[in-house]
């Protein structure tokens, strides 16, 4: 029989107990303690080393958080009504692929009547009465977490990431993938043209250059870079998801970009080549096709975009037999910002610990990932 203070787990003489109620009943997700305590639980019940505290009066079973996405996930039990999400933290939770500063604050905005949130691990805005809010699906979440609207969330960061996460950020919000978690998470060409044209406010000029960059078609975080990299080198305009035929007009393969005029095709190789085995098989042969097909394939791996886009995008002049047209050294300087060592990624790498499993079809990389 329960005790009249609450379930078994609150009787004085029945620690072991208490600690086998609350570890089971508490194991799922982040939880308030004064929650547990309206349950009966006793404070101390949850002073126990195997439970993580990430935030003040929070407490968890799972392992510590290790990324933006993740402290904000463990946040979530002190959001308060009418508060969100905002900045970084809410293209975290979008799914973007970005790279933040290592252990960077969760960021929360309270409205303007309310004041900023003050906890330790929190970064505290406002925003004003009436201001829009988008409910990001999540899985095992029976509502959205409530975030700034995607384009809002990509302004607020605008002054805080460097300029290519931007393009990285907008390039995801562009795609269309049935495979992402949240299915009313896109947005037109129109609007981002639209919005880039009415936005106002901090970072307003880097996002409209940012805006102008992006495009629909990058399937990853690193197919942006290598994008970039072409357009800091003055690259002319690449075609993205190439559908490369032979002269019967049989399908060979698709391809990250190409440059049609010169018959060169870019190509990214990430981990999901080395890791699927039938990826592996399988990419000898379209590039052989392609060649036999007069197309020229230049492949990138990571290292070859960490050293910055302009040695990457002269690569990609020299190959194709291109001359760069100049660009604007402001856009010059812009494009040189990078995320160095002292950065992460906002979200985990890992695709099934990010609600994205692997894709089915032959391809397996089209899910825009870090």
């Amino acid at each position: 029989m329960e005790s009249p203070r609450g379930p078994p787990g609150a009787r004085p003489n029945g620690a072991m107990t208490a600690r086998s109620n609350a570890d089971a009943e508490f194991s799922e997700r982040p939880f308030l303690v004064r929650d547990a305590m309206e349950r009966g639980y006793g404070r101390r019940a949850f002073d126990h080393d195997r439970w993580q505290r990430p935030f003040r009066g929070v407490r968890s079973r799972g392992p510590a958080p290790v990324t933006l996405r993740d402290r904000a996930l463990h946040y979530l039990p002190r959001l308060r009504p009418g508060e969100r999400f905002s900045h970084a933290t809410a293209l975290a939770l979008l799914g973007c692929p970005v790279r933040v500063p290592k252990g960077s604050a969760v960021d929360v905005s309270s409205p303007k009547e309310r004041g900023r949130v003050v906890c330790a691990g929190v970064r505290g805005h406002r925003h004003s009465p009436g201001a829009p809010e988008y409910p990001c699906s999540f899985p095992d979440e029976e509502r959205g977490i409530p975030v700034s609207p995607p384009l809002v969330a990509v302004l607020q960061a605008a002054s805080d990431l460097p300029f290519p996460e931007l393009v990285v950020a907008l390039d995801f919000l562009l795609l269309r993938d049935p495979r992402r978690y949240d299915q009313q998470l896109y947005v037109l060409p129109e609007e981002l043209a639209r919005f880039a044209d009415t936005a106002t406010g901090r970072g307003v000029v880097r996002f409209r250059e940012a805006a102008a960059l992006a495009r629909v078609g990058a399937e990853s975080r690193m197919e942006t870079l290598m994008r970039l990299a072409g357009v800091r080198a003055g690259m002319p305009e690449l075609a993205l998801q190439l559908d490369a035929t032979d002269d019967r007009g049989a399908w060979i393969g698709r391809f990250d970009a190409a440059d049609i005029a010169s018959r060169s095709l870019f190509e990214y190789d990430g981990e999901q080549h080395h890791f699927s085995r039938r990826q592996r098989r399988r990419d000898p042969r379209k590039h052989q096709q392609a060649r036999d097909a007069g197309w020229r394939i230049l492949v990138f791996f990571s290292e070859d975009l960490a050293g910055g886009p302009l040695d990457a995008g002269r690569r990609m002049l020299a190959f194709s037999g291109r001359s760069g047209r100049p660009i604007r050294p402001a856009l010059a300087r812009l494009l040189d910002e990078r995320s160095g060592e002292d950065t992460e990624s906002a979200i985990p790498l890992s695709r099934a610990a990010a609600g994205h499993p692997d894709p089915p079809h032959e391809r397996s990389k089209g899910e825009f990932s870090p």
